[in-house]
């Protein structure tokens, strides 16, 4: 009867022992960082209200088969085609073009747009020919995967060709999260509320990071800590397609 109850008991710890090694830790940022990355004067109204929308979503967020947001979405490393595989679950014509009459002008470019057969996803495939200054650059694609809650995923499978100079990785292939003001609004810089590591927002652009003090924006020291806390959270790399 003891021999039993160790077995049982040891069995229960086994499993449990299996249970934490395979629980995935949420990504943070690291603790040098700081609590919040957002400078006094971003935390507006609105973004408070979206950041507090965003928040009751991620806490409310439980991962299962049907892959419907982007939290179940890993992009850091993969190619475009991973990462189309997890989002349709490996499923030929799951996205279908909403027009048949190819590439539309909008503002800064030429877009086409898709919708997922099951409604919990659209993809829009932009090539961007003008930067949000409105000047003419050489023009770079992008994917964007939108779910239903504001979530979502941008992709620059060839890199950003109007990146700055001393964001040299920019130039290659990478990948943003991020949450939208309005979640049925567009994908314009405008409604673009703030980017997603994990499931902590930060702060859409760089000029809104709240720098330790002493630090001015455009200082090696500056860069350094962007690079350590903001850069290649919200700019992962993909798989590079040339490689």
């Amino acid at each position: 009867m003891l021999k039993k109850r160790l077995f049982l008991h040891t069995l229960i710890f086994i499993s449990l022992l299996i249970s934490i090694l395979l629980i995935k830790p949420i990504p943070t940022l690291a603790a040098e960082c700081g609590q919040s990355l957002f400078k006094e004067q971003m935390l507006s109204p609105q973004l408070e209200q979206v950041k507090s929308r965003f928040l009751e979503e991620a806490n409310a967020f439980v991962a299962d088969t049907n892959v419907d947001s982007i939290f179940e979405v890993n992009i850091d490393g993969k190619s475009i085609e991973e990462i189309e595989q997890i989002l349709t679950d490996n499923q030929s014509n799951y996205f279908v073009a909403s027009t048949s009459n190819g590439l539309a002008a909008v503002s800064d470019g030429f877009s086409q747009t898709y919708n997922s057969v099951d409604g919990e996803w659209k993809k829009t495939v932009k090539v961007t020919t003008q930067n949000r200054q409105g000047k003419s650059i050489t023009p770079y694609i992008q994917i964007f995967y939108e779910d239903n809650h504001g979530g979502v995923i941008r992709l620059k499978p060839y890199g950003n060709t109007d990146a700055p100079a001393n964001l040299t990785h920019l130039k290659k292939a990478h990948g943003t999260k991020y949450y939208k003001n309005d979640p049925q609004g567009d994908l314009s810089w405008e409604n673009e509320a703030f980017k997603i590591y994990g499931y902590q927002p930060l702060p859409k652009s760089p000029t809104d990071v709240k720098l330790p003090d002493g630090i001015v924006y455009g200082t090696p020291e500056a860069e350094s800590f962007l690079a350590q806390c903001w850069t290649y959270y919200t700019h992962v790399p993909l798989d590079n397609i040339f490689d």
